[in-house]
């Protein structure tokens, strides 16, 4: 009886010391953490009400009774159980932080890591993870996501309806088209503040909305440049009506007209091609389409006959900028001075002319013709065509004939002739003395004078002070007949391009 006792007692002393090391492992290892194995004091429970079912009242036990074995049984399989347990999270803890176990870092650990042992050890038993009333996990749990925020938003946004009166209801499911109760006059007024983006999407809307928005009062001015044209589109383009048209810079794919085009005219007046990337081909039915320009910009364009021909046949253009273009002849150049006669506009500097298309220049050239600039004729331009450009437009008031080497001291004389002029330029005319500007204060109405590259800083103070009235050096280039001066690109010969 007392060795029965003593082995009962043993075991169980065994059992809860077990017990109580597994709980103060647990405890120790997961004060930072959620606990793991909560049901430890659990077992620990059972095992005492065990005890107590298996002794007498008397508190006497025997060793064949089959009570007592089989508390002793489940003690054993339960201490295993935690010793197992305990050795499974030691392990885990020491493979996480093998250095400074003091370190904050190291002492914590991955709850995925006891998770798995215990789900290896009892696959049945689920576990319960209790809360820790640490620092670190109450930091956590404020900054999960609260439900009830969530809550809250979604019944805001369950309850949320828009408002409508009895008439607005009416209005909207009437099924009544209110857009054709309008006139063609209110809905152009409409789509007159629209750009021209928005006006090409709502072609597409119905054919009604298609026929107003390709009226011409809507396309009057557009501005193209530096875009890129697709072919067939400038077709399409000049067709709509437009006024002004600035496509600077721009490059027209082709084919920019559909072949076998049938004629028609235009309504285009100011045309800038400047520095465009357009065919002649292209550009020869561009011009045959137009016969109501009074301004146009070809400059660094590809010019021949033809083209020069169609220019010609608009008879009331103004002004025409032809800087740096090629394929002038002097066949082409006499057939646009006789037929411009409304010319009063003209730049043909740099195009590399003959002196045979010089001498058509200043020979038929309109008398109408206030602005002329002619510079960049090296060799090809002399002072008998300076003479007679005099003769034939004595009311010219600008004039550039920089870098026109070949003229002498002699064209003085015949420039002193014009009773009007206001602006000179005879830049790099090296062939002309300093001296001989001076002769020029008898000219009251010259009011500017260019001369860059020709004196230096001493002679420019003695003739400033000679020509007290005179502006000299004050336009480095020239604005005559270009469509865009300094950096305004949003209007061509002041008109703009841009709604």
């Amino acid at each position: 009886m007392g060795i029965g006792m003593l082995d009962s007692e043993e075991s169980s002393s065994s059992a809860l010391s077990a017990i109580a090391l597994a709980v103060s492992a647990t405890s120790d290892d997961n004060s930072n953490e959620t606990t793991p194995c909560a049901s430890v004091s659990r077992m620990a429970h059972q095992l005492q009400h065990t005890q107590r079912l298996s002794l007498g009242s008397t508190g006497d036990i025997t060793l064949d009774s089959p009570a007592v074995e089989d508390s002793l049984s489940m003690s054993r399989q339960s201490a295993e159980k935690l010793q197992i347990l305990a050795q499974a999270k030691r392990s885990s803890l020491g493979s996480e932080g093998s250095g400074n176990s003091n370190s904050p870092s190291k002492r914590l650990r991955n709850p995925l890591a006891a998770v798995t042992c215990n789900n290896q050890i009892d696959g049945t038993a689920s576990l319960n993870f209790q809360p820790s009333t640490s620092r670190l996990a109450q930091v956590r749990q404020a900054k999960k996501p609260s439900t009830t925020n969530i809550t809250t938003r979604i019944v805001a946004a369950d309850s949320f309806f828009v408002f409508r009166t009895p008439a607005m209801s009416a209005h909207i499911n009437s099924g009544i088209n209110y857009f054709e109760r309008l006139s063609d006059e209110i809905l152009l007024d409409i789509f007159k503040w629209l750009p021209k983006k928005t006006l090409l999407r709502m072609a597409t809307v119905c054919r009604r909305f298609n026929r107003c928005s390709r009226d011409e009062t809507l396309w009057t001015r557009l501005d193209l440049g530096l875009r890129t044209i697709r072919p067939g589109a400038l077709e399409q383009i000049v067709r709509r009506g437009v006024l002004v048209i600035r496509l600077a810079q721009t490059s027209i794919q082709e084919p920019a007209f559909a072949p076998y085009t049938e004629v028609f005219r235009t309504r285009l007046q100011y045309l800038d091609l400047s520095m465009a990337s357009i065919t002649r081909s292209s550009l020869l039915t561009l011009l045959s389409h137009c016969r109501q320009l009074k301004k146009i910009s070809l400059e660094n364009i590809e010019l021949d006959d033809d083209i020069c021909a169609e220019i010609a046949k608009n008879e009331a253009l103004e002004a025409v900028n032809l800087t740096m273009a090629s394929g002038l002849t002097s066949n082409s150049v006499r057939l646009m001075m006789e037929s411009l006669t409304s010319l009063s506009s003209l730049n043909i500097s740099w195009t590399d002319l003959s002196a045979d298309a010089v001498t058509a220049l200043v020979t038929h050239i309109s008398p109408n013709l206030i602005r002329l600039n002619i510079a960049g004729c090296r060799r090809v331009l002399f002072d008998s065509h300076v003479a007679t450009l005099q003769k034939r437009c004595p009311q010219l008031l600008e004039l550039d004939l920089s870098d026109c080497n070949s003229l002498t001291p002699t064209v003085i004389t015949a420039i002193m002739k014009f009773k009007m002029l206001e602006y000179l330029s005879v830049s790099r005319c090296y062939l002309i003395p300093a001296t001989k500007f001076i002769e020029l204060k008898s000219m009251p109405s010259l009011t500017y004078l260019d001369i860059f590259g020709m004196l230096s800083d001493t002679a420019m103070e003695v003739l400033e002070k000679q020509l007290p009235k005179m502006g000299i050096n004050k336009f480095i280039h020239s604005s005559v007949s270009r469509p865009t001066v300094g950096t305004r690109r949003t209007s061509i010969w002041g008109l703009r391009t841009r709604d």
